[in-house]
């Protein structure tokens, strides 16, 4: 049984839905009760991963767990470490951690913290010989929404427009789980960066959007505080996060290489235009 968390937001139903087509029995888990709909799993738990026994609820289910941090947690990295040792106790056959790109990275607090986790993995693999495999999943293109910019002529975004991310399609790292999870000896103790572009400016995304869709829509500067208003964001860890974040990617944007993912998927990784028409159909 695999055990999935943060499975309701974008990226873990992505990830619930890939494992469930290839045929494994999965659990998810959320605090958000909508956990409870996604389609073929075997069961939905809803719960915070903050609460030790919840915690210990989800290790004694399942024989293997992809943990997904929760978004902007302050607690994410005492969560994260305390999954992994309560996974070591009772034996789990494998821990893969969804990270991230460049966890190094000390002006991008949800960074930092997959850092602190990733480390913690590593040590406890050694210690324990717990297996596990860590995937480094870079900035998600389901960021940029075609539908929305359809319907607004817009894609607003709180970083420079014309600082350049590189990007990954979510569809891609979840293939890339299903062969981790389908194989824990050869990917134990692997990290694999994924990353599936070159860098973008959000202006050149609007560019190949235009250029698809024949339309004029525009890239457009949101002020970081008004964004977060927009989402009615009112946590502090969160706001203060998402700053961190505007102010890296509008300083240096973010980068990386795609030959680890292209090795891994035996084929190139999807690009930006085939995201688009994809979610456009």
């Amino acid at each position: 049984m695999i055990l999935v968390t943060s499975a309701a937001g974008h990226t873990g139903r992505i990830m619930v839905h890939t494992l469930v087509t290839a045929g494994y029995d999965a659990i998810a888990t959320d605090i958000d009760p909508k956990v409870q709909q996604l389609p073929g799993i075997k069961q939905a738990l809803v719960g915070d991963l903050t609460q030790l026994a919840f915690q210990q609820q989800l290790v004694a289910s399942a024989d293997q767990i992809v943990y997904i941090p929760p978004l902007f947690s302050a607690e994410e990295a005492l969560i994260g470490e305390n999954l992994i040792d309560l996974s070591a106790a009772g034996q789990v056959k494998q821990f893969v951690f969804v990270s991230v790109t460049h966890p190094i990275l000390t002006t991008l607090l949800q960074h930092t913290a997959k850092r602190d986790v990733e480390e913690h993995l590593i040590y406890q693999g050694m210690t324990s010989q717990l297996p596990y495999t860590i995937l480094q999943p870079m900035h998600y293109m389901h960021n940029f929404d075609p539908q929305l910019v359809h319907r607004t002529g817009k894609y607003q975004i709180f970083y420079n427009v014309d600082s350049k991310i590189a990007y990954v399609d979510p569809k891609d790292v979840a293939e890339v789980l299903v062969q981790v999870i389908g194989n824990i000896a050869q990917h134990n103790k692997a990290t694999y960066e994924l990353v599936g572009t070159q860098p973008f400016s959000p202006n050149e995304l609007v560019q190949q959007y235009n250029a698809l869709t024949g339309e004029q829509a525009v890239a457009e500067y949101v002020d970081v505080e008004t964004f977060l208003d927009t989402i009615d964001a009112q946590d502090l860890f969160f706001r203060t996060g998402f700053k961190h974040l505007a102010d890296t990617y509008s300083k240096w944007g973010l980068d990386g290489n795609s030959t680890v993912l292209r090795l891994l998927l035996g084929r190139q990784p999807t690009d930006f235009k085939t995201y688009v028409k994809r979610q456009l159909n």
